[in-house]
């Protein structure tokens, strides 16, 4: 018997219901619930569920299909990209009617002067709100716009953007309304790896702890970690040895240290991106230079015999400006330094 593309569908449901120990009541959502939603998930109370029996929040939910409920209308909605394609078809046209050398520039490479690091939120997209064209930012998103050392992905995207790309600016911006934010004042499980990576906006909090505590209104509370947040993702840009060493580098050779590094929040409500005091220009400078700098850059300078750049290393496309300069005496220094041949 040929099941038509419904019937297949209730079929798959009904037996996955049947492999469950709880049956259909596992199920968080009904399909046509979801349709009813604009195929969003339903807001559930995690505290809530939290307190019924301490369980996470992705295995608490109880929730049981309808028998109104039908799987037409959603499988007819979610199964194929039609109108993404014709969205990407009409940005073309209107693309090259306004610039028909448009897309031969995007061919040929891509050399921004910014970084950003954003929140995955699909209300800040970066290039939109600060009026930046394609080719114009390179970009790196993750929840709540964090700065972990760990974190290869972005470690990578350091790697490029600092020794190839030669970014000028570093920019972390955060968010009002941010999820990640407010799921990590919640105190709830969220479960690995979600948990884990949330407890690192924890972190934050606990740094500033007598300030957020001092906030009476939940809600302005929030906002500030939200500021707080951006700020202490900029230092962790800042302490990252690849952006040490460039900066140290660009003092040397120019007497100005880059890339710089900026903290800024984006309101959804107002649009308006807000500077966060960081360390440009700020007091903390001086407790930043004693802690992370690699080494005194004008010490280093002084050291500095030739204007020879630094080794290049096999299989990279370019010089990369993260050694000392060939013919460094080790013995004359009086800093301690990398040798050409450190990793």
């Amino acid at each position: 018997m040929h099941l038509t593309s419904v019937a297949k569908g209730a079929a798959l449901l009904a037996g996955l219901m049947a492999c469950m120990p709880e049956g259909a009541d596992a199920f968080a959502a009904s399909p046509a619930s979801l349709a009813r939603l604009g195929g969003r998930a339903p807001a559930v109370n995690f505290a809530s569920a939290a307190q019924k029996g301490g369980r996470a929040p992705l295995t608490g939910l109880k929730m049981s299909l309808s028998k109104d409920d039908k799987l037409g209308p959603f499988l007819e909605s979610e199964k194929n990209l039609d109108h993404v394609f014709r969205n990407n078809k009409m940005w073309v046209v209107e693309q090259t009617r306004n610039d028909p050398d448009f897309f031969l520039r995007m061919s040929t490479g891509q050399s921004p002067k910014f970084l950003w690091i954003g929140c995955s939120d699909a209300r800040v997209p970066a290039n939109e709100i600060v009026g930046c064209g394609p080719g114009e930012l390179f970009v790196h998103r993750n929840i709540a716009n964090l700065v972990v050392n760990n974190d290869n992905s972005l470690q990578s995207v350091f790697q490029y953007a600092v020794e190839y790309l030669q970014v000028q600016h570093i920019i972390v911006c955060g968010h009002y309304e941010c999820g990640g934010v407010g799921a990590s004042l919640d105190r709830v499980d969220l479960a690995s790896p979600l948990e884990e990576w949330v407890c690192n906006i924890r972190d934050v909090y606990r740094l500033h702890k007598e300030e957020l505590d001092a906030i009476k209104s939940p809600e302005q509370r929030k906002r500030r970690l939200v500021e707080l947040n951006a700020r202490e993702q900029a230092v962790n840009v800042y302490k990252a040895a690849v952006v040490q060493r460039r900066r140290v580098y660009t003092h040397m050779k120019t007497g100005l240290a880059q890339p710089k590094v900026h903290a800024v929040v984006f309101d959804p409500k107002t649009g308006n991106l807000k500077r966060i005091n960081t360390f440009e220009g700020d007091e903390q400078i001086d407790e930043l230079h004693e802690v992370y700098d690699l080494y005194d850059a004008q010490t280093a300078a002084e050291f500095w015999e030739n204007e020879e750049e630094y080794p290049k290393r096999e299989n990279t496309p370019r010089k990369l400006f993260n050694r000392m300069p060939t013919g460094l005496s080790a013995a004359k220094q009086s800093v301690s330094l990398p040798s050409s041949d450190d990793e």
